[in-house]
């Protein structure tokens, strides 16, 4: 009766933990809040490697699913390009609903899906959307890449930073 008792036992345990390991998740969910600056490759000679460096454009994800982009204008000062709403539905998509967006305004109120994808680290994610038509019903039919950097906070203020 104990040995039945014991397999039993045995039994249940081993279906309990298989349930608990197959429900979890087996790759991390992405980490996208944050500050995201635009970055684009550049080589100074075309057999050369390309290097990462920054551009003027920023894309802040926020805890509660906001969406803002703006940019940095030299010499003028900074102007919001984007406003709406995220959403992560995937592993390797989310979604942004622009509210009002004046780079691209035929996104403007619709659900546009981005296919991402992100360093080892979390700091680079590089993304993929597609356009279908542009503000005036023209036919794009286009991929757009981006690469975008996570923005940190260094440990200590930068001596050579100009304000």
């Amino acid at each position: 009766m104990r040995k039945q008792t014991f397999i039993a036992l045995v039994a249940v345990l081993l279906s309990m933990s298989a349930t608990c390991v197959w429900g979890q998740s087996v790759t991390k969910p992405a980490k996208l809040k944050g500050i995201w600056q635009m970055c684009f490759y550049v080589s100074e000679k075309p057999d050369a490697p390309s290097t990462l460096r920054a551009g003027n454009t920023f894309k802040i994800l926020s805890d509660d699913g906001k969406i803002t982009n703006f940019t940095v204008v030299p010499g003028k000062g900074a102007i919001v390009t984007g406003q709406g709403t995220y959403k992560q539905i995937s592993d390797k998509i989310f979604r942004e609903t622009m509210v009002k967006n004046i780079h691209l305004p035929m996104l403007d109120g619709q659900n546009n899906d981005l296919e991402f994808s992100m360093s080892e680290d979390n700091n680079i994610m590089s993304v993929k959307f597609f356009i279908e038509k542009d503000e005036q019903g023209n036919v794009i039919d286009a991929w757009y890449y981006e690469t975008w950097r996570r923005v940190e906070m260094p440990a200590e203020y930068p001596q050579d930073l100009i304000r």
